[in-house]
This record gives structure tokens, C-alpha cells and sequence, in this order.
């Protein structure tokens, strides 16, 4: 599977929205790490683009990720898996992951960003 950057409904935000990660799995088997930070540079309902200090092995090992963030005061949980990463700065990696989320979730960030960019194109407007 592949990173779409085709895909319909993809949401770039010019203001990339803190979120927060942990890897819930390693190579099949439930993993136990720490929460570390990450910021959400664009999103769509199968997936997410988003850059953290974190150098993951993803290239070594099968991780899935949960990571949480909030939309319009609304906090949203996705589960993930990453299937590129791109090295940005000495200390800052980008990571395209491709959601694994039931129908429920995927159509739930739809509503969200909707949402999103009625309210940010009415305050861009005043």
C-alpha cells in the first residue's frame, strides 16, 4: 500500500494542529511506549501527514501508531500505520501514515474537517 496524495478529501492545514502519538504495536505484538509529540500537517479520513522528532524504525519494523489530536474542540483518536518518512531537518522527520480506522471514525474527521474549514473560511472573512 502506498501513501495517496491523490486522494479526493485531503485537508492541508496552514496552521499544522498539535497532536500527540504512541506506537500501540511493533512487528504484530502490542507495544508500550511513551507519548511523544507530533504536528498534523494535513489530514483526510484515510490518512494523515504529520512531523515529529522522532526517528522511527519504520522501515525495520511494522508499527501502528494511535494518535490523538483535537478538531474544533473535538478529540479524535486514529489509528495508523507509517509507510514513508522523509528526513526534514537534522532534527524533524515528516511521516505519511495510512489510516486503519473503522467506517464510524473516517466519516467522523469527514464531519470534522468540514467543519473546520466552514469555520476558518467565516473567520477569514471578517
Amino acid at each position: 500500500m502506498y501513501y495517496r496524495r491523490d486522494e479526493a478529501f485531503r485537508f492541508i492545514f496552514g496552521q499544522p494542529i498539535k497532536a500527540t502519538f504512541k506506537i500501540v504495536k511493533v512487528d504484530g505484538r502490542d507495544g508500550s511506549a511513551n507519548e511523544a509529540s507530533a504536528l498534523i500537517l494535513d489530514l483526510s479520513p484515510n490518512g494523515i501527514k504529520f512531523s515529529s522528532e522522532l526517528d522511527l524504525p519504520i522501515y525495520e519494523k511494522q508499527l501502528i501508531l494511535e494518535i490523538y489530536f483535537s478538531l474544533n474542540e473535538k478529540m479524535i483518536s486514529m489509528l495508523a500505520e507509517p509507510k514513508w518518512k522523509k528526513r526534514m531537518s537534522p532534527s524533524s522527520f515528516t511521516y505519511g501514515l495510512v489510516g486503519l480506522d473503522n467506517e464510524e471514525t473516517k466519516k467522523e474527521v469527514i464531519e470534522e474537517l468540514k467543519e473546520y474549514v466552514r469555520k476558518n473560511k467565516t473567520s477569514n472573512n471578517n
